[in-house]
């Protein structure tokens, strides 16, 4: 194993937090049940992680049958573990070739303490004895004994070495997994880094609400308030846009938000600027809804730069 290769629970929580990007979140999410799927695979990723390293830290049982349960239950963890990666790799459809050294130890769990008492189809291929004298903490002897006239195989288990053996695999595969996904962010970041979400909101903002506050004064004509509430309705609209393009919008929660909050008031402008027989505003509201969608955009406009921030950064 590479000396600097990342421990389980390391790797397990940097998958987490990159799934839990909002992007990543919101896709994965469309399908239901791989969601589902994956965040169970994480947490029992974790979980079996936790009961091998309680079992490893674990003292010498009292009792032969504390002894059992012991070792029944740190090999159970491994298979668990094994199911739980293989599946982790569905949900993120991840082609999954599982080592030699994995498949070892299902088959020694197997044999041991999944099915031991009779191994294959019909009458059984193979019976098992685990020898009681010979068990402990760190492993045991066992017997396997076959139908036909071949001798039994006699084969020393140690616990620790299955353990070795299945972490060193196991973090292969879930580094693996962490670099697509490192790989996939990158490449998305980098096809739009250069295109800045701060960049839609025009400096000249501030004066299409100056004179969309003129055409409600009565300074300058209806038909230019009405021009300039569209161009502010454009730029709303352009920022939609760019957000579906990267497949973020329903992913920000607070931008669709504030979107919606915004959308309304824009309609509103337009007709009291278009269709003064049939608006409900008057001048003093008209200039509390020009104020509360200036105010909002300012909060779109601080979103969309810590966006760009984020796009800047390497995964």
């Amino acid at each position: 194993m590479e000396t600097n290769m990342q421990s389980i629970d390391e790797l397990e929580e940097q998958i987490r937090d990159f799934v839990n990007n909002p992007r990543k979140r919101h896709a994965l999410m469309q399908d239901t049940a791989a969601w589902n799927l994956l965040c169970s695979c994480l947490d029992t990723v974790g979980d079996t992680e936790f009961a091998i390293s309680a079992y490893e830290q674990s003292r010498k049982p009292p009792t032969a049958a504390d002894l059992y349960l012991l070792v029944y239950g740190v090999l159970q963890a491994l298979f668990i573990q094994q199911d739980a990666v293989e599946n982790l790799c569905q949900a993120l459809v991840i082609h999954y070739v599982p080592d030699k050294l994995l498949k070892e130890i299902r088959d020694i769990r197997n044999d041991s303490t999944g099915h031991p008492t009779k191994r294959g189809g019909g009458k059984g291929r193979a019976y098992n004895f685990i020898g009681q004298s010979s068990l402990t903490k760190e492993g045991f002897d066992l017997m396997t004994t076959y139908p036909d006239n071949r001798r039994p195989l006699f084969r020393h288990i140690s616990i620790e070495s299955l353990i070795k053996n299945q972490r060193d695999m196991i973090q292969k595969v879930l580094t693996e997994v962490l670099r697509r996904l490192k790989t996939e962010e990158a490449n998305h970041r980098a096809k739009y880094r250069d295109q800045k979400l701060e960049d839609i909101f025009p400096s000249a903002l501030g004066y299409y609400f100056a004179k969309i506050g003129d055409a409600i004064d009565g300074s300058k004509p209806r038909e230019f308030g009405a021009m300039h509430i569209h161009w502010v309705a454009e730029v709303i609209e352009a920022f939609k846009e760019r957000l579906k393009e990267r497949g973020i919008l329903q992913a920000h929660d607070s931008v669709v938000y504030l979107i919606n909050l915004i959308e309304y008031p824009i309609e509103e402008l337009i007709m009291y600027f278009t269709d003064a027989a049939h608006t409900s505003l008057n001048a003093k509201s008209a200039h509390i809804f020009v104020f509360f969608i200036d105010k909002h955009i300012e909060e779109l406009k601080s979103i969309a730069k810590e966006i760009d921030e984020d796009y800047r950064k390497e995964p």
